[in-house]
């Protein structure tokens, strides 16, 4: 596993005559108020930036409800870029590794003129990314990420993609060597079929939950990263609920409610043996309507997840099962 996208927030910053790109606040023709603005560099500005080669630096204006305005300084970089292994495949990617990364971080932005301290920072976002060698190329475990109930993304930069998330966590699988073929990469080096899966934590609120408010907390529990990735892709992806495809009955919300009704402590289990999972999936019931409904009935998180992740594996051939492990297996195998 390493460690890729971070987005690192300042407590403070100090300029000295910094290479940065000054946006002006804007003038109300009306009443000639300026818009949102701070003091930066010395600078009435809205907005000020330094983009390098691989290091992004951003002082950004925000007003808030009370009228008084907030300035928000972060930088944002691929920690394996910084470092010179970008289109390298990185299994054991260390604390110390990270602690160079952030080294040279600091280290441009003071050639820069911006003195700020990565080691010292609030987390905003952590990316961590796992490079396997699959079996066989990316198209041909469509059916598996299509099964996981993925979203399938065409995206011009970077081929085909399988993403699902929200704004505060996203997961992402896409073939690393097409993405890297993108941005003109020498690709010879590496192996055919390279995946790479992505999870990526990207608000403060969920980094704090995980344990990870700040960048102190990423290195002294570089490990808990690794349990707390492994976790991610667990809830998202790799279940352990093969073992519940029965065959197909009728109407599932009725077998389910008079299977409620019967006050049975295997209700769940009988009603979903009688009622059959290819059936639900035929008739176009989502997971998540699904352990909606079980939640809804009282049925505890646990159970309703169970048979939500059948839901979502259920109709996959003995191949795609086959698939789905080897890729469970391999990405496992990087994170404990």
């Amino acid at each position: 596993m390493l460690v890729d996208t971070l987005v690192i927030a300042f407590e403070h910053v100090d300029y000295r005559e910094p290479n940065l790109t000054i946006e002006p606040p804007a003038i109300n023709a009306v009443t000639g108020e300026l818009s949102s603005h701070a003091n930066i560099a010395g600078v009435r500005a809205k907005k000020a930036y330094l983009n390098l080669d691989r290091v992004h630096f951003t002082a950004n204006t925000k007003p808030l409800r009370n009228g008084e305005t907030l300035l928000k300084e972060y930088v944002q970089f691929s920690a394996p870029k910084v470092l010179g292994l970008d289109g390298e495949i990185i299994e054991d990617f260390s604390p110390g590794d990270l602690s160079d990364a952030l080294s040279m971080v600091r280290n441009q932005l003071k050639d820069n003129g911006i003195i700020a301290d990565a080691f010292k920072g609030r987390l905003w976002r952590v990316d961590t990314a796992c490079d396997i060698t699959a079996e066989y190329p990316f198209a041909g475990y469509g059916s598996v990420f299509d099964a996981m109930d993925y979203r399938l993304s065409a995206d011009a930069h970077l081929g085909s993609t399988y993403r699902t998330g929200n704004k505060s966590v996203q997961w992402c699988i896409y073939d690393k060597k097409a993405e890297l073929e993108t941005r003109n990469q020498d690709t010879q080096h590496l192996p055919d079929n390279l995946i790479r899966f992505e999870y990526r934590m990207r608000k403060p609120s969920k980094l704090k939950r995980v344990g990870f408010s700040n960048v102190t907390d990423l290195i002294d529990n570089f490990d808990n990263l690794k349990s707390e990735t492994h976790q991610g892709w667990c809830d998202a992806l790799f279940s352990d609920a093969w073992d519940l495809y029965p065959d197909m009955s009728s109407s599932w919300l009725e077998m389910l409610s008079i299977s409620l009704e019967g006050g049975s402590a295997r209700w769940v289990a009988n009603a979903i043996k009688q009622l059959g999972l290819l059936k639900l999936k035929e008739d176009g019931v989502k997971p998540k309507h699904l352990q909606k409904f079980l939640l809804d009935k009282g049925v505890s998180h646990v159970t309703a997840k169970k048979y939500a992740d059948a839901l979502r594996f259920a109709g996959l051939s003995a191949d795609g099962a086959k698939l789905y492990a080897e890729l469970k297996d391999k990405v496992t195998a990087q994170l404990t």
